[in-house]
């Protein structure tokens, strides 16, 4: 009777599916966010999929106020990592903080080039206007262009691709310094001839109001930044070190999340819906099928990354960051975590 039993229980853990199992050993992890946004897509496919639960992840997510104060949770071990700039882990490495980069999110720039449409018909443009980029980047010669605060990523990338392209950001065009709850009024008061920022705003200016993306960094489209690793996992070093089968089952939850959207984006676009019910769905739609691209085939990290990380941060007037570049991240958790997958 005891060897009958025995074979029962074997054979069911033979035939227990391999995610119950892995749901067995649960790691209590905790992220840090600074809000919900479309960088953080493959977060919430992995987590309205529930792989993190599949990998025996019980995730737990909070909110910081500044990404000092996300930096700082992660830096004493109140939670595993902060998903921010690679240039923030690369930073909080040389400080000595503890901390380094561990995982890719976002692997294109999300920053959306917008105009008008009074502007877009007085060019005549439309979003199938066959205009090579350094066209596109021309047109804003003597625009009045919002780029949320000084020193914003929205600000610095805008600068950054007009300068690049020959143009004078102090004199070619206007840059004003108009935050994002009041960029979609100053341009339907015609204000602002267009605006440099991400989705959903970007977006709801199309789908609203008429305006025309003129530019979709998320693409790949300008050159000088394509590839650009713009959010990635600031790790904890200690967690990445000292907790490796952890560590590897939630790279493993954002890795399957990657393939999900890459191999059935509407089966992924139903499980991210979850994380943005104020929006409708023609502006959700939008936003979801500009920053498809923008993700990676995986979270693996390369020095390239880190060196074209670095240097935008640089030539766009960041203070220094002093540092190795093999010192600002690892691929520890990613390589692990590819042996368990599918």
């Amino acid at each position: 009777m005891i060897r009958m039993k025995t074979f029962a229980v074997a054979a069911f853990v033979l035939a227990a599916p391999l995610s119950a199992l892995q749901a067995q050993t649960k790691y209590e992890v905790t992220q840090v966010v600074a809000t919900t946004s479309f960088a953080f897509l493959p977060m919430y496919v992995a987590e309205h999929m529930n792989y993190f639960a599949e990998e025996g992840v019980n995730m737990k997510t909070i909110r910081a106020a500044s990404a000092q104060a996300g930096l700082a949770i992660v830096s004493k071990g109140d939670a595993a990592y902060y998903l921010s700039t690679p240039t923030a882990g690369a930073r909080a490495a040389a400080q000595g903080a503890g901390m380094l980069n561990c995982g890719a999110l976002m692997t294109q720039n999300p920053t959306n080039i917008v105009i008008s449409a009074a502007m877009a018909k007085k060019h005549n443009i439309t979003s199938s206007s066959k205009l090579s980029i350094e066209q596109r980047i021309d047109l804003l010669k003597g625009m009045r262009l919002a780029a949320h605060t000084a020193g914003s990523s929205p600000d610095l990338t805008l600068k950054f691709m007009l300068t690049r392209s020959g143009l004078n950001p102090e004199r070619d065009v206007q840059i004003l310094p108009i935050t994002q709850d009041a960029i979609l009024a100053a341009l339907e008061r015609d204000r602002i001839d267009g605006f440099a920022y991400s989705s959903p705003l970007a977006d709801a200016a199309v789908v609203q109001h008429g305006a025309v993306k003129l530019i979709a960094l998320a693409a790949g489209e300008f050159k000088p930044l394509a590839g650009q690793l713009s959010i990635s996992m600031v790790c904890n070093r200690d967690w990445v070190e000292k907790q490796p089968e952890a560590s590897a089952a939630v790279l493993r939850a954002y890795w399957r999340a990657m393939k999900l959207m890459k191999s059935d984006p509407a089966t992924a676009r139903s499980a991210a819906r979850k994380a943005f019910t104020n929006l409708n769905d023609a502006i959700f739609s939008a936003a979801f099928e500009t920053n498809l691209a923008a993700f990676p085939d995986s979270p693996n990290i390369t020095r390239q990354h880190m060196i074209q990380a670095l240097d935008f941060h640089s030539k766009t007037g960041g203070t220094p960051i002093t540092v190795k570049v093999e010192d600002t991240f690892t691929n520890a958790a990613v390589e692990r975590a590819a042996k368990g997958m599918k």
